[in-house]
């Protein structure tokens, strides 16, 4: 199961995290993990080259993005990936799990 988390404080979004992997099918041949990688990967991209956010880990199983200030293009770039991957877990609810945390 891919979970994701993202949190929200005051309508901005902080964080996001991405771990596990599907289980769709067997790695390499995982289309739900490759539609996760493909829009996450795009989203690191675009924060990284619009955004002034440095706080990006990516891991084994694991992304996480910190947000210390955010800005009109943060918020956007991070809404959008968030309903990119709401859209990939519309089709594949047993493999996805998407949390919304507010502080």
């Amino acid at each position: 199961m891919i979970d994701i988390r993202y949190t929200q404080h005051d309508n901005h979004i902080i964080s996001l995290e991405i771990s596990g992997h599907a289980g769709f099918a067997e790695s390499g041949k995982d289309l739900v993990c490759a539609a996760v990688s493909g829009i996450t990967f795009g989203l690191l991209n675009a924060l990284d080259e619009l955004t002034d956010i440095k706080k990006m880990t990516v891991g084994y199983n694991l992304i996480q993005v910190k947000v210390d200030t955010p800005t009109a293009e943060s918020d956007l770039l991070l809404s959008a990936g968030i309903i990119q991957l709401k859209t990939v877990q519309q089709q594949n609810q047993r493999f996805i799990k998407i949390k919304k945390m507010e502080v």
